[in-house]
């Protein structure tokens, strides 16, 4: 019997409720995620492992989203949570989303204990959609002149691809902004 590889898939979220989803449905189907690269314009990298039978029954995955710019304050971070159960899998500090597992048979077990704190998550990633489609936009329109001055493809090719990665997150903060005012209204 052979042993069975780690299993590499790449994917995007716009939902954090998905994502976390998906990651109980690959656990359900014997894949335990073992890392993850940062997400940023294109597909997370998820690695996985084969599951144990126990651990199909017992770990709960959770998804936070939050940018830290001081080390103490990610350890800080990562020490709470620490404190309750969870473990983080984000590598560093630079690391915007930060999913947390558990070993619980309480599948509906939560890394918030309130609303607030969920309209705080959706805020945040808002915020961070909202900044890069304002940079990528603004990146685009220098672009614009620059194509016309100089008559260069590669400006063109550069200036598109701003424009498409501003596009995605456009629509990622209008995502986020529909998870938030569900939040709001549900109070």
């Amino acid at each position: 019997m052979s042993k069975q590889k780690d299993k590499k898939v790449y994917k995007k979220f716009t939902s954090f409720n998905e994502e976390e989803q998906w990651l109980q449905s690959m656990l359900q189907d014997g894949w335990l995620l073992k890392k993850y690269s940062i997400e940023d314009e294109d597909d997370c990298r998820y690695v996985f492992e084969p599951a144990q039978e126990e651990e199909k029954q017992n770990i709960v995955f959770k998804v936070d989203f939050r940018e830290f710019n001081r080390k103490r304050e990610f350890e800080e971070y990562k020490d709470i949570f620490a404190d309750t159960g969870w473990n983080l899998l984000s590598e560093n500090k630079w690391y915007s989303k930060h999913i947390f597992y558990t070993a619980s048979t309480n599948a509906q077990q939560d890394i918030f204990s309130d609303t607030d704190s969920f309209k705080d998550r959706e805020k945040r990633k808002m915020t961070s959609s909202l900044t890069s489609f304002i940079i990528s936009f603004a990146l685009f329109l220098a672009s614009v002149p620059l194509f016309i001055i100089f008559v260069q493809g590669a400006i063109f090719g550069a200036g598109f691809m701003l424009f498409i990665a501003g596009v995605k997150n456009l629509f990622d903060y209008y995502k986020h902004r529909k998870a938030y005012k569900s939040l709001v209204n549900n109070e």
